[in-house]
């Protein structure tokens, strides 16, 4: 019997998808060795702390996965190692790194995964010294053999402040601005729902007018985040907070921010977080107690980061679909 042209077609697809699938599972395991070189290199200790967790950091943005145990839950995926390693902290440890899965209620896109691999890692210092500790690991791991795409060199690195790019891009700077007052600006603009919050309007109009209108090709920081989108960042002056955000060709890759360790200040922003929440027809979280207990003990600077390991493999292949990088994933 012969064999059609579509049959032939169709095995050579398949070896054509295994081959492609086969190469990616070799540099996500190159790419996590690599990193972990990096970190112990650096001092770093490797942690693990529980995905399942009883209760979540509220953002007004992020829904975790919930599970019930028997009749017994709601508990949660978490969506971050983030208050499982601040604990840690309170036992003196300087470095600390994670690389773990995470879980996320996303709109599946091409950039975008319910599950996906976080790096997560925090050090003595301010989100200026995390910046530069990102850019040596992105350098790292761009000239190894293992990657042969585009090299990238700490001393390449350019950084944007988010104030003075709305100002440059828009002609108006909304940190100064109360809601009704950036609406009637933001209005010439975008088009406005009567239910925008300030943080939407500030999001509509990075993500349509200031994110495309950044033209470059090699990774930049975009740094000062609006107090009211950070609820742990350490506050920096008024209105913004000492945070940062990585891109690569218009990819967010990674984001950190000189930590608030301040228990008092947490709860109040935690408290803000739920009321938005609750706003918005969604679930609300209790307070981690032992989290706000050990954020009390820790007297010195701190910063953290974390990168979507997915996106940073996606980056350093140049490709454009999260797909790519991942051979089997849950689309619901």
């Amino acid at each position: 019997m012969k064999t059609s042209i579509d049959e032939i077609n169709n095995k050579w697809s398949l070896k054509h998808k295994n081959g492609l699938a086969k190469r990616y599972i070799l540099l996500r395991h190159a790419l996590l060795k690599t990193i972990r070189e990096f970190f112990y290199k650096n001092g770093y200790i490797e942690v693990e702390t529980p995905n399942l967790v009883a209760t979540c950091a509220p953002d007004t943005y992020i829904d975790p996965l919930k599970v019930y145990v028997d009749d017994k839950g709601p508990f949660y995926l978490h969506t971050s190692p983030e208050m499982g390693m601040k604990k840690l902290l309170k036992f003196g440890f300087k470095r600390i790194f994670q690389i773990c899965k995470v879980f996320r209620v996303e709109d599946i896109d091409t950039t975008h995964s319910i599950e996906f691999t976080m790096l997560e890692w925090y050090r003595e210092g301010t989100y200026k010294e995390l910046m530069d500790e990102t850019m040596e690991l992105l350098e790292f791991i761009s000239t190894r053999p293992d990657f042969n795409g585009k090299r990238f060199f700490k001393n390449q690195i350019k950084i944007y402040d988010l104030e003075k790019l709305f100002i440059e891009k828009i002609g108006f700077n909304p940190f100064t601005l109360t809601r009704s007052g950036f609406i009637k600006e933001a209005k010439k603009i975008i088009s406005i729902d009567k239910e925008d919050t300030w943080n939407d309007l500030f999001f509509k109009i990075f993500i349509q007018v200031i994110e495309p209108g950044i033209k470059e090709d090699i990774p930049y920081f975009v740094v000062d985040w609006p107090s009211t989108i950070s609820s742990m960042a350490k506050q920096k002056g008024k209105n913004k907070v000492e945070r940062f955000e990585m891109y690569i060709n218009g990819l967010e890759i990674a984001n950190g921010y000189t930590e608030l360790m301040n228990s008092k200040s947490l709860k109040g922003r935690f408290k803000k977080e739920n009321i938005k929440r609750k706003s918005l027809g969604k679930d609300v979280f209790l307070f981690d107690n032992e989290f706000l207990k050990a954020i009390d003990t820790i007297k010195e600077d701190y910063a953290g980061a974390s990168i979507g390991i997915d996106r940073l493999l996606m980056a350093i292949t140049g490709k454009d679909r999260i797909d790519d990088v991942l051979p089997f994933r849950l689309k619901v």
